[in-house]
């Protein structure tokens, strides 16, 4: 009897169900469902962030090298620029050197020198008035004068740049061609000269007792030529009236 009353309650354990009602089942599975979406939005979540990350990392990382080429430049800039200075400042140490071997009456002509070419440029560029600036103020004053003309110079209109450029061009061109007609006078006036000093030598007769043969020889036939004077007519022509290309 006590046998089957332990089977029965065994019986009674194992057809006891966790659910007891349907509801409960549809909740727990709602639920499951909430979480699992709300673990796959934390994902992507995570996932958003995670990238954002590496787009930083790579902006910071691109920011870094571009910093770091635009520093390498800067240096290999200040490198250069510090040959530059070391080269002047030994020309400089090497003018100084000269200066100071130069006796005192050599440094009076030196500067004396300079003070008469910074005086010519003052004249010419500035004021041609005698003035009683010194040499310092008159370098001074040709500087602002340079500095004002660079001004004027910006401000000017391209049109009226370019128109006196037009016009210095043709000031060039024009000392050019009287360059050149001046050198090709020059050179039909050497031709001319050379030309007389062959007609004077020439036209030289030979003085003295002509020579006879003792017996006349056998005639023969001569035959005459004709010089060719064309060129040297031409260089009288053309020293005289010019030639076409000068004209």
């Amino acid at each position: 009897e006590n046998i089957s009353t332990l089977d029965f309650d065994t019986s009674e354990e194992e057809a006891e169900l966790y659910f007891t009602d349907p509801q409960q089942l549809l909740d727990l599975i709602t639920e499951l469902t909430d979480q699992s979406l709300s673990l796959i939005q934390n994902s992507a979540r995570v996932e958003g962030v995670l990238k954002e990350l590496q787009q930083s990392i790579e902006t910071s990382r691109r920011k870094i090298d571009s910093e770091e080429e635009q520093i390498t430049l800067k240096i290999k800039e200040v490198t250069k620029r510090l040959n530059k200075e070391k080269e002047s400042s030994s020309k400089l140490k090497q003018q100084v050197q000269r200066v100071q071997s130069l006796s005192t009456k050599d440094q009076d002509a030196m500067l004396e020198a300079l003070s008469d070419k910074v005086a010519e440029v003052h004249r010419s560029c500035v004021d041609d008035r005698v003035t009683n600036l010194s040499t310092l103020e008159k370098v001074v004053s040709i500087e602002n004068r340079a500095l004002a003309l660079l001004q004027s110079l910006e401000d000017t209109p391209q049109d009226r740049l370019d128109m006196i450029k037009k016009i210095k061009d043709s000031e060039r061109r024009s000392r050019q061609r009287e360059e050149k007609l001046r050198e090709q006078k020059e050179k039909q006036q050497e031709r001319m000269k050379k030309y007389l000093e062959r007609s004077l030598a020439d036209s030289k007769k030979i003085s003295g007792r002509k020579l006879m043969p003792r017996c006349l020889p056998n005639a023969q036939k001569v035959k005459v030529t004709t010089e060719d004077n064309t060129s040297a007519e031409e260089d009288i022509q053309e020293y005289l009236f010019g030639s076409e290309d000068t004209s």
